[in-house]
């Protein structure tokens, strides 16, 4: 798992313009989707009737359920949302556009090829990265047509008993699992694929190198939780430039610790598809 990890930052380093790419799509969209969302939800909040403001509890009540009727009919809120839907689904669809890159990368970089291929790796397979996302979403979701109606009970007695939310932790543990399995097989025969190997040999050599694969994504992971946390800390106790400041450039280590999760499992695969 050592090695594996420190060949990953190595790779990382071959691979630093990636990361200054990806930090710059990411802070320019993250800004795109605050202007859009702000542009449309700063007038709903102006109009709201606070108490501070002369506004009255009846003004708030007519306030509420005037929402609930925009939301379900009027055509502006809902072209609105239909368009946040667009984006959200827009920056879903290059997600596999991007890993097949850098999957390409990393392949030429195992052959000791030196160069620019995080482009041509997108043109090239990015429509095969596409299905296997398409099938990860399909599976990720599909424990939840059992698992949410049992949570929503228990979701709606929580209300009046907190205690019984406590029940709902094994069912998100369970699933969490499932998802991580799921995750992981999948990216392992991306690998084959996009290598020329074969899918089903990778999904053997995952088997190999499960007890590191996982150690290394609880490693790199808890790295990425541990700038969310920041983040969140940062707004909470520290709200003003600072908070500003950490927020815009988050980004950048989240997707260090991204790119170093999926090159360390790269190199754990290589080791058992091409042992030296």
């Amino acid at each position: 798992m050592k090695r594996a990890i420190s060949r990953g930052w190595i790779s990382m380093k071959e691979q630093f313009y990636i990361l200054i790419l990806l930090f710059i799509y990411r802070l320019l969209w993250g800004y795109f989707l605050y202007r859009f969302i702000r542009s449309a939800i700063i007038p709903v909040l102006l109009r709201y009737p606070d108490i501070h403001a002369g506004g009255s509890g009846i003004g708030r009540l007519l306030y509420y359920i005037e929402g609930q009727f925009a939301l379900s009919g009027d055509p502006g809120v809902q072209r609105w949302l239909w368009m946040l839907l667009a984006l959200s689904a827009l920056r879903l669809l290059l997600s596999p556009f991007i890993r097949a890159g850098l999957l390409h990368e990393l392949h030429q970089e195992r052959k000791g090829e030196r160069g620019l291929f995080f482009f041509p790796g997108m043109k090239l397979y990015g429509l095969p990265v596409l299905v296997f996302s398409l099938a990860e979403w399909f599976l990720s979701a599909l424990p939840l047509y059992w698992l949410l109606p049992k949570m929503y009970t228990l979701l709606l007695s929580g209300i009046f008993d907190y205690k019984l939310l406590l029940r709902l932790v094994p069912y998100l543990l369970a699933w969490l699992i499932y998802l991580y399995c799921i995750r992981i097989v999948l990216l392992y025969m991306q690998f084959g694929y996009t290598a020329g190997t074969g899918m089903f040999s990778a999904v053997l050599a995952c088997l190999k190198v499960l007890l590191p694969s996982t150690g290394a994504s609880l490693l790199l992971g808890s790295g990425g939780l541990v700038t969310l946390l920041l983040g969140f800390g940062t707004s909470l106790l520290c709200p003003g430039m600072s908070a500003l400041l950490f927020r815009q450039f988050s980004p950048l280590p989240s997707t260090l610790f991204k790119m170093w999760g999926i090159a360390a499992q790269y190199h754990l695969w290589s080791s058992k598809t091409f042992p030296q």
